[in-house]
């Protein structure tokens, strides 16, 4: 899959280190697309690509470590690729952008949203991890270690993910992943786990006061985030303007890969309600040092 035009990779500083993105389309409403775990950017490649509305701008960056990103100074935690997310969207010059967050970057939304409730139009949280994280069992994480030395055995892990289509880049999704920093393979599971056993880690609390719309989107044959997931995510926006969950009967847990349009176009719907019927008067301006 072809990067949109402009095809060039981009970078921002945040805090000392370079955060990479991508930019599709030219419109007002600016959409901050956020990766999950043994991916990248290129995750949203299809969905840069399909038809976008008129008001519409995407940007989808690689957290750091993942991509072209440089990485945490310290272990990966969801609380620093939150605040990772609220710098770069500082420092692109981005007033109010919509979130839409794809399996850790969901829950990476969420931290970003708890950090700083005010800087965003709405969250959209794709397959998402809870905001009280989410337990791998301990004799998993030998099989995460064993993903970087085995090529084969990441591929399988990834394409079970994606269980309706083979994307035409894949074996690029696979080297994005084998490129991922190593402290992540298992950092980032034990992270997203560290919601779960320390209290006072767990975004739930965090989460009731965010007011603008949230819409939480699964697939029926998702392994990995179950329905009773989805409702506890749901849940902890109490007070929300318009809250809903959605499931797809058909797809599996990588909905950006799977189903690219479809995704597409209930983000036009979703920013609608966000932002109303007619956009902001004026574009933001796309910033950041690039390269």
């Amino acid at each position: 899959m072809t990067w949109p035009e402009p095809s060039t990779v981009r970078f921002v500083d945040v805090d000392g280190r370079r955060i990479a993105y991508v930019v599709a389309g030219r419109g007002a409403r600016s959409v901050l697309l956020v990766h999950g775990n043994f991916a990248s950017k290129r995750w949203f490649a299809p969905l840069l690509a399909a038809p976008a509305g008129d008001h519409d701008r995407l940007i989808a960056l690689d957290l750091p470590g993942f991509g072209d990103s440089e990485r945490l100074p310290g272990p990966p935690s969801i609380a620093a690729y939150g605040t990772a997310l609220v710098g770069a969207a500082r420092a692109l010059g981005l007033e109010r952008p919509v979130l839409l967050g794809h399996s850790l970057g969901g829950t990476v939304a969420m931290a970003a949203a708890a950090a700083a409730p005010d800087a965003w139009a709405g969250l959209m949280l794709v397959s998402s991890g809870a905001p009280s994280g989410l337990t791998t069992p301990e004799a998993h994480y030998a099989l995460l270690a064993a993903f970087r030395h085995d090529r084969a055995l990441l591929a399988r892990a990834l394409a079970a993910t994606m269980p309706t289509v083979v994307p035409d880049d894949f074996e690029t999704l696979v080297d994005d992943a084998l490129a991922m920093d190593p402290e992540g393979f298992t950092g980032n599971a034990r992270a997203l786990a560290a919601l779960a056993e320390r209290p006072e880690l767990d975004l739930t609390p965090h989460l009731a006061p965010f007011a603008e719309p949230v819409l939480v989107l699964r697939g029926a044959l998702d392994t990995l985030v179950t329905t009773e997931m989805a409702a506890t995510t749901l849940a902890a926006f109490g007070s929300s303007r318009f809250a809903a969950l959605e499931t797809w009967d058909d797809l599996g847990h990588g909905l950006p890969l799977e189903a690219p349009t479809r995704l597409r176009h209930r983000l036009a719907t979703f920013l609608a309600r966000t932002h109303g019927a007619s956009p902001p008067a004026r574009a933001p301006t796309v910033g950041g040092a690039m390269t």
